[in-house]
């Protein structure tokens, strides 16, 4: 996949550090943006679009993160009835952000980590003395449970709260209170499938049952639930492509069977032709899709990628320059046209009109593929040492700390322009920072 560009980091979040595949695309961020923006706007919190992350994730969940950064579960958006119910899940989310529940979690974490320590230190203490290794198992599973339980408690209270910031949040938007109803009991169906117990001790979440009472409770008093909405059909789009990537072929066919003539099912067709490279039938529906709505720029992008990954990119890059046409503030499209556009054998004056769009597309948010895209466009043009700066700022963003260290003293000995030698210099003082940090400890 590159459109859905799939990466793999580490987050520091209100939990320890764990690995986490975020999908990045368009459309289903465009999406989550606009049915946010309501709900933080009535919360009175900022929002950008960099707020908004996808993660790879079958399961039904979403999390809030620092800087009141929401992360969804593809799950979470492929298996929503509508968007009320994602609706939901969002406004709760966001009555954790009001709540303060996320630092107050990081403190709790923080002694879950000391007891954790604590209950090592005697676990040692005890297998001194006694020489029994039992004896030190027993102390850490006594330990660690009990600050588990403390924990646990304490989020189930947050949940509690965080359900009524919920409502009030959504009645401040007319919405209706159905969709995080209706999803809480997507969560119970499926924890029975799965024999969870839904312990009071050893679940993040309070006992399902108990909030969808709560929830049924705030419904009397609400009108029938709505026809759909256009948010709702743009949902179905982006379940059947975000379906179409993730899932495997043959379930792709049997969600949407070739007999389905709806846009959904024409977006899953593209896909899932494009991922048996088949070009000229995954063409066919893109170009059932193009001539359906000319000027919707994420049926450019499908046709643009399926001719990108079947060794078309010069196609390609003429597709992606239409998709940029129709939505130029789209950094992702910036970065889909310069890629297809380097492998298409681009002229001199190609390349130069890269630099500026890549660099613009790095503004708002640093993107690690812009760095390595324009490493590309100063090779190609001959100007190897800021090659090398910008092959180091692309390490450095993934994490490849020693690559970026030896590509950024290779820049620093050659001569760059004094505006990229500036941004050298800053990145060789974060080198330094870290290791006079480090020597600290």
């Amino acid at each position: 996949m590159r459109r859905l560009y799939l990466i793999m980091f580490f987050l520091c979040l209100a939990l320890p550090a764990q690995a986490l595949s975020l999908i990045s695309d368009e459309e289903t961020e465009s999406w989550l943006y606009d049915l946010l923006s309501p709900i933080f706007r009535a919360a009175n919190l900022p929002l950008s679009r960099d707020y908004v992350h996808i993660v790879r994730d079958d399961s039904l969940n979403a999390f809030v993160g620092d800087q009141n950064r929401m992360f969804v579960h593809t799950g979470t958006l492929v298996k929503a009835k509508n968007t009320n119910e994602i609706e939901g899940v969002l406004a709760h989310e966001t009555g954790h952000i009001l709540g303060g529940h996320i630092l107050r979690l990081k403190i709790q974490m923080q002694d879950l980590q000391k007891a954790t320590l604590a209950s090592l230190i005697a676990a040692a203490g005890a297998a001194a003395a006694s020489g029994r290794g039992d004896a030190a198992i027993a102390v850490v599973l006594g330990s660690q449970s009990s600050a588990i339980n403390a924990m646990t408690a304490y989020q189930m209270s947050e949940e509690r709260a965080a359900d009524e910031t919920a409502v009030a949040l959504l009645h401040q938007n007319n919405k209706s209170v159905r969709g995080l109803k209706d999803f809480m009991q997507k969560i119970q169906s499926a924890n029975r499938l799965q024999g969870i117990e839904e312990s009071p001790y050893f679940r993040t979440h309070p006992v399902t049952a108990e909030r969808v009472a709560f929830f049924n409770g705030k419904l009397k008093n609400e009108q029938p639930a709505a026809p759909e909405t256009a948010m709702d059909k743009r949902l179905k789009r982006i379940q059947a492509k975000l379906f179409a990537y993730l899932e495997p072929p043959e379930q792709v066919i049997r969600r949407y069977p070739l007999s389905d003539s709806s846009i959904p099912a024409a977006i899953a067709h593209t896909v899932y032709y494009m991922r048996r490279h088949n070009l000229s039938a995954a063409l066919q529906y893109a170009g059932r899709l193009l001539k359906a709505e000319p000027d919707n720029p994420y049926f450019w992008e499908l046709k643009g990628q399926a001719l990108f990954e079947n060794g078309k990119p010069r196609a390609a890059a003429n597709a992606y320059r239409r998709m940029l046409e129709l939505k130029p503030s789209s950094d992702q499209f910036k970065l889909a046209y310069a890629e297809a556009l380097l492998a298409a054998s681009p002229s001199p004056a190609e390349l130069k009109s890269l630099i500026p769009l890549l660099e613009q597309a790095n503004r708002n948010r640093a993107w690690p593929g812009a760095y390595r895209l324009l490493g590309q466009v100063y090779a190609l043009q001959g100007q190897t040492g800021v090659a090398d700066y910008f092959a180091a700022e692309y390490n450095y963003a993934v994490g490849e700390k020693a690559a970026a260290r030896r590509q950024l003293a290779k820049a620093l000995k050659q001569k760059l322009p004094e505006n990229i030698r500036l941004r050298a210099e800053d990145l060789n003082a974060k080198f330094i920072r870290a290791l006079k940090k480090k020597s600290l400890f």
